[in-house]
């Protein structure tokens, strides 16, 4: 026989199932934080640990450097980019708060230059490297310039204000370590 409760013993046994509920839900929540912060650095929490400045890691995914507290991400390691000839005059100095404008066909490309730039030029452009016929600002080496051109040979030179990266994405790592002065 089921016993006969009173209004106010099932407003409290609902009030206490309810806060069972929350606390259930509330722990799955930080449970499942914790766990995702856990899966995503595959290394656990100490995978940095004696991680210096300019000292360049794997994450898992990619190479990390990082550089006055800011991280950058590179795609190749600095060993593998090692006998890529990167002859440029040009630091980082060069491209603080003024327009950089990138010619590349590929994606990947501009990503990788546009997410390592992106935080000193105070702005990044598509552009042709003279005249074309896309809906693009038509540029030559008298503005800050980078081309960069699919090659079976992997190197970076300088000509006046433009910087010619012919190879593959090796090629831009190798541009890029350089310019932040990692290798």
């Amino acid at each position: 026989m089921r016993r006969i409760s009173s209004k106010k013993d099932l407003e409290k046994k609902k009030k206490t199932n309810i806060f069972f509920l929350s606390l259930f839900m509330l722990l799955v929540l930080v449970i499942g934080t914790v766990g995702y912060g856990f899966l995503s650095n595959p290394g656990g929490p100490n995978t940095n640990k004696g991680h210096n400045e300019g000292d360049v890691i794997y994450n898992g995914n990619r190479w990390v450097a990082t550089l006055n507290g800011e991280d950058f991400y590179f795609i190749n390691s600095p060993e593998s980019i090692e006998n890529i000839s990167v002859d440029i005059s040009f630091s980082l100095i060069n491209y603080q708060g003024i327009s950089l404008y990138l010619v590349s066909d590929s994606t990947a490309v501009n990503s990788e230059i546009a997410t390592t730039f992106g935080r000193f030029a105070s702005r990044i452009q598509e552009a042709c490297y003279g005249p074309c016929d896309k809906d693009l600002p038509e540029k030559n080496c008298t503005e800050n310039l980078i081309i960069w051109q699919d090659s079976p040979e992997n190197r970076v030179y300088q000509k006046e204000n433009c910087i010619f990266i012919e190879g593959d994405m090796r090629a831009v790592d190798a541009f890029l370590y350089r310019i932040l002065e990692m290798v």
